[in-house]
């Protein structure tokens, strides 16, 4: 995405509030999101013009107003929640992860440990931890897939590894997962869970009886599951925003 253009001011609840812009390559659509503290972003394609997606936001100032009362006032660091919690999920292990200072954001596997090392520079170790955990998740969750798929006897079109703000994966119908990097921030049976979930999407591309009975085949503890990933969410969602 491009930098920040000039915020636009809105008056929300009776509050002055910046709405920043954004053009992005990617987009295809406008959107709307809201981040901790709260930071609100406009993104909308290149082809669109200013006024259209001002526009938008202006159709949708009674979303936005629901969703600002409800955004936290502060930004959750990813460092301090890996200090925290100094680990995360490898394909189907836990494994420790070590924060040291480095020149450059780097990630080491000394995987006959079980311990993965974060290489973050002092001056920028938010962005830099970013970086290195999606690294992780990178090679970690596309591992898990063609562990768990093989597993249940599914075929995928591929793993894309991706920075949902709502949804932990999605399945398409070609069978292509897209999975929420974050997923290697939650245990082992969580992570798988959210996987299998996808996987039974590749049976069933509904939630009707079908699909939850497939789930149920292949994780019979998937309501407790489900329930610790809602507990979850909070602690985990906003990290890299």
């Amino acid at each position: 995405m491009s930098s920040p253009d000039s915020p636009i001011v809105l008056h929300v609840a009776g509050k002055p509030l910046s709405v920043w812009p954004k053009i992005s390559e990617r987009s295809r659509r406008v959107r709307l999101s809201v981040k901790p503290g709260p930071r609100v972003e406009l993104s909308y394609p290149a082809d669109t013009s200013r006024a259209a997606a001002i526009a938008f936001l202006n159709n949708h100032l009674p979303w936005l107003e629901k969703v600002v009362a409800k955004a936290r006032p502060v930004q959750p660091s990813i460092v301090k929640h890996l200090t925290k919690f100094p680990w995360a999920t490898l394909d189907d292990r836990l494994v420790a992860i070590s924060i040291t200072s480095s020149v450059r954001a780097r990630l080491h596997f000394a995987t006959e440990e079980d311990v993965v090392t974060f290489g973050l520079p002092d001056d920028n170790r938010e962005s830099a931890a970013i970086r290195v955990a999606r690294r992780l998740a990178d090679t970690g969750l596309p591992l898990a897939v063609a562990r768990l798929s093989q597993k249940v006897g599914v075929t995928v079109g591929s793993v894309s590894v991706r920075d949902q703000t709502s949804r932990w994966g999605s399945c398409s119908h070609q069978g292509t997962l897209s999975l929420n990097w974050r997923l290697i921030l939650l245990p082992p049976l969580i992570h798988d869970h959210v996987i299998l979930h996808e996987l039974a999407h590749r049976r069933h591309m509904d939630h009707s009886n079908r699909f939850w009975n497939q789930l149920a085949d292949w994780d019979p503890e998937w309501k407790k599951h489900d329930r610790e990933l809602s507990k979850r969410w909070n602690t985990i969602m906003d990290l890299g925003r």
